[in-house]
Formats: structure tokens, C-alpha cells, sequence
């Protein structure tokens, strides 16, 4: 068996050190527990609270979405796509839709469930105004690799990429 420095530092330590390093480990392990290995319960309390992103898409499509996780399981949802139009574009008034820059810009709302099991963040979606892209009754699951106090790391359910939300409060 090969011997290694940090064995041979360790063996010479008394046995109250070892404990003292034995309960610093664990409580370290304890708090980096989000992050790895969590239960659904300590996810459920970590993820709590209004998350948000900003994507473009190779065609420069912009995204910006940010959703509010409440305790007792209810989720909201808002944000806005932004699409390239030409200047001459013309749009009557409608809700929800402006152009401004050069890009249409329509605002969304959703708002639904959430609930964790087994290592993923599960949400239904209950009424939206932009059901072309998230209809009523569409149900995902992300799973959770890591939840701080300002990021949320997981596989997204929609591309299998990895993405990081970031907490707004």
C-alpha cells in the first residue's frame, strides 16, 4: 500500500484533534449539502424565491424570463421575447406587444406548480398567455445539480444542457 504525506501528517495527530477535524469535515459536508447529494426537503427550502435568465438564440432571439418558486408549491412566471423586425414593421396596439428598437417584444406571463422529487424540480404550467411556447398542462422536470443562495445549476429538461438561473432578491 503506497503512503502518502497527508496520511502520514494525519496519523500523528492526537485523538481530540482528529475529532476536531473530524467535526469541521462534517459540518463543511453539511453545508455544501445543495450542492451535492441534497434531499427533495432541503431543496424545496433552498429554491424558494425568484430566479431569473437571459437567453439569445443563434438568430437573436432574446429571452429574459424570471420565476418566483412560493412555499406551498405554486410558481409564477414572467418575461419577454424580443425578435428582430424590419424598421418598417407596424404593429396595431395589442396587449402584451410592442415594438421598440427594432424588435417586437412581447411580454408573458404563466404561472403554475412546483414541487421536488427525487432530485428534480417538477412544474405544470396552469395558465399562460404565450401557450405557443408554454401551453397549459405542460409539465417539465429539471434535475437539480446545485442550489446556492445565488445560483441554481441543472439539466434542463427541454435540451439535456446544463443552465444556471440566477436568484433576483
Amino acid at each position: 500500500m503506497a503512503k502518502h504525506r497527508v496520511m502520514d501528517d494525519c496519523a500523528r495527530l492526537d485523538r481530540s484533534a482528529r475529532a476536531i477535524a473530524a467535526v469541521f469535515v462534517l459540518t463543511c459536508a453539511g453545508l455544501a449539502l445543495p450542492g451535492c447529494g441534497a434531499s427533495d426537503d432541503q431543496f424545496a427550502k433552498v429554491v424558494v424565491g425568484t430566479w431569473g435568465s437571459r437567453e439569445v438564440a443563434p438568430d437573436d432571439v432574446i429571452v429574459e424570463t424570471q420565476f418566483t418558486l412560493l412555499p406551498g408549491g405554486r410558481v409564477n412566471w414572467q418575461g419577454q421575447v424580443r425578435l428582430l423586425v424590419p424598421p418598417t414593421f407596424y404593429l396595431p396596439n395589442r396587449p402584451n406587444f410592442e415594438v421598440k428598437n427594432g424588435r417586437l417584444i412581447y411580454y408573458f406571463t404563466a404561472s403554475g406548480n412546483w414541487a421536488v422529487r427525487e432530485g428534480y424540480l417538477h412544474t405544470r404550467i396552469e395558465s399562460s398567455t404565450l401557450t405557443s411556447l408554454m401551453p397549459v398542462g405542460f409539465a417539465a422536470a429539471w434535475k437539480l445539480k446545485e442550489v446556492t443562495g445565488k445560483e441554481m445549476i441543472y439539466v434542463s429538461a427541454t435540451n439535456g444542457r446544463t443552465r444556471v438561473e440566477y436568484r433576483k432578491e
